[in-house]
């Protein structure tokens, strides 16, 4: 049974090599950014080819855009409907 809870991504049946957001990420060179839109984390690829998530409450690394794009998904699907709010 289907946990009412769970939203289910679009890209999680079309493959996630089809997502836009992915496909940024996957592009990064190093010490490239690019900001996600509607929030206000940055993501750049730093010297050392490690991901990196920078916001005011967060700087995390990732070794992969897999594991990166895996947590900014959960990052998304965490903020409220109509997105985050603008301060």
């Amino acid at each position: 049974m289907l946990d009412v809870n769970t939203q289910m991504h679009v890209y999680e049946y079309l493959g996630i090599e089809n997502d836009p957001l992915y496909n940024k990420i996957a592009e990064l060179e190093v010490n490239q950014s690019i900001q996600i839109p509607e929030t206000n984390m940055q993501i750049t690829k730093n010297r050392f080819g490690m991901y990196e998530i920078v916001s005011t409450e967060q700087h995390e690394c990732y070794s992969s855009a897999q594991s990166l794009y895996e947590q900014i998904n959960a990052l998304l699907n965490a903020l409220p409907l109509g997105g985050c709010e603008r301060i």
